[in-house]
């Protein structure tokens, strides 16, 4: 059973783990926050935690009692053996005992009623796996972006990053020219200049700052920058080449479906729709049950008429813009999809009422 609060010191307990190998690369808050969301629970004695069949994909933080974990291999014979040894909280110890997530063929019975943590070894792995990109870790995590990237690729990515200083006033790109690099700012302010190609007025559309990105959608269309980043206050900037943005981030992205599986994944109900182009071609024909959110303001505002908990199929005409489109709403944390070949190979229904 699952006691419904912890009523232990979580700070004295991540203070204590802290000391131990396992633990030893997370910072304090991430270990106190893993702590706080890792179920504390009370087994009777002759209870058993973990079977050989499942294993023990959990890390066990024994807070009091004695358990006995027992492991099965098969030796080169074809015979069976089997190692057991006791996990038990000492008087003069440190007021736990950790038993670490082995995986298969582990089974943990507990010997006395005893009260434990079990903590996701999966979201630990996740933790370490950011750990080891050093100095960077901060600026990843909070870079939505590369939380569906592996982390190898992470890793790889920082590493070919450059850092470039910058100066107030200094523009980073401009609009309609080729695009060749991905950008992080590290500090300072920019800002996002857009000139309307039919009016010509230009107007500042966004403020970035630290841990923003920028750059990705001219990299992931294939032609040119769709927008104007000028500083506004001094600042360093990170690089990332478009030949190692499409080797590194990309893959990892954009995710692609064809027609008919998004047309079952409609029919399910299991996502929604959007429509990324401009109000004229949206106006004119659209799948239906689209909700009409342009590619050039997702950077901006419009995000927030999206629902950050649902999965969306993003389309444009072609499939292009909506590449982009999805790209940006990962980047913000939303999970999205592209369509293969968009509006213009979508061989079902299609909504041609005026608006």
């Amino acid at each position: 059973k699952t006691t419904p609060e912890i009523d232990m010191d979580l700070t004295d307990l991540a203070k204590r783990l802290g000391a131990t190998t396992l633990f030893s690369r997370l910072p304090r808050e991430q270990l106190l926050a893993l702590l706080a969301q890792s179920p504390r629970r009370q087994a009777a004695a002759g209870s058993v935690l973990s079977d050989t069949a499942h294993g023990l994909k959990n890390h066990l933080v024994l807070l009091s009692g004695e358990l006995e974990a027992q492991r099965t291999w098969t030796e080169a014979d074809g015979s069976q053996n089997t190692f057991a040894w006791p996990v038990a909280v000492r008087a003069d110890g440190p007021g736990f005992a950790l038993l670490s997530a082995a995986g298969s063929h582990i089974r943990v019975q507990a010997l006395t009623d005893s009260d434990y943590l079990s903590i996701d070894g999966d979201a630990l792995d996740e933790l370490l796996g950011w750990s080891e990109l050093d100095g960077n870790a901060t600026l990843a995590r909070n870079l939505k972006v590369f939380h569906k990237v592996p982390i190898e690729n992470v890793q790889q990515a920082f590493a070919r990053m450059v850092e470039r200083p910058v100066v107030a006033g200094e523009t980073i790109v401009t609009q309609d020219e080729p695009g060749d690099s991905y950008f992080i700012i590290l500090s300072g302010e920019a800002e996002v200049w857009v000139t309307d190609p039919m009016t010509d007025e230009t107007a500042m559309v966004a403020v970035l700052s630290d841990s923003d990105a920028f750059g990705e959608e001219a990299l992931l269309l294939g032609g040119s920058r769709s927008a104007t980043v000028r500083m506004h206050t001094p600042g360093r900037l990170l690089v990332l080449s478009k030949s190692d943005f499409d080797e590194l981030l990309k893959p990892n992205m954009v995710e692609e479906v064809n027609a008919e599986q998004a047309r079952a994944l409609l029919s399910e109900g299991r996502v929604k729709l959007i429509d990324c182009r401009y109000d004229m071609e949206f106006e004119e024909s659209r799948i239906p049950g689209a909700q009409w959110v342009p590619l050039s303001t997702i950077r901006q505002h419009g995000v927030f008429k999206i629902d950050p908990e649902a999965t969306y199929i993003v389309y444009c005409r072609s499939g292009r813009r909506s590449n982009a489109a999805a790209f940006l709403l990962r980047e913000r944390g939303i999970r999205a999809l592209s369509l293969t070949g968009g509006i213009k190979d979508w061989p079902y229904e299609v909504d041609n009422s005026a608006l």
